[in-house]
């Protein structure tokens, strides 16, 4: 279909040159149009590498909390429970709280388990003063049925963390 054919249409009554002028500018517009569509592109992967980073670094978080219980419980099982340790698993059960904010039930065994480490480290702590009395015998057997206590909570708390380690 030429010009002469489309004599009553707009292009017919174009002056000469127009429809180049629009075809040019048709023609400029191109490398934008590609280079919008090539940033878009890298502005989507950027955003996907952004939500792995922070998948990453919330698996991260979480870990560190169930390993600070690590620590904390192997400590308890030693000596004494370091003042480090201490403060980290303490850190770790606060954190806990928004960490796992879909189930509570994770940061109310944590903080159970801090209150019942008390009976071990204050049966150690002293321990020794009472040594000759009878309430040594109960205290002892208070401290190690929290040991105990202590060890099954650790499978309770790593079936809990379960779902939000295991992705």
């Amino acid at each position: 279909m030429s010009v002469e054919q489309l004599s009553g249409s707009a292009w017919a009554e174009c002056p000469n040159g127009v429809e180049s002028a629009i075809f040019s500018k048709l023609i400029e517009l191109i490398p934008s149009a590609i280079m919008a569509a090539f940033l878009a592109y890298v502005a989507y992967q950027q955003m996907l590498i952004n939500k792995k980073k922070l998948n990453l670094d919330l698996y991260n978080k979480r870990f560190s909390v169930y390993t600070d219980t690590l620590r904390f419980y192997q400590e308890l099982v030693g000596e004494e429970v370091s003042e480090e340790a201490h403060r980290s698993f303490i850190a770790s059960k606060e954190a806990s709280r928004f960490l796992f904010s879909k189930d509570p039930d994770i940061f109310e065994l944590l903080d159970r388990m801090h209150t019942e480490s008390f009976k071990i480290t204050g049966f150690k702590q002293y321990g020794k003063e009472i040594s000759e009395t009878t309430e040594f015998v109960k205290r002892y057997e208070v401290s190690q049925k929290t040991f105990f206590w202590f060890g099954k909570q650790l499978t309770e708390l790593k079936n809990k963390m379960s779902p939000y380690l295991n992705q």
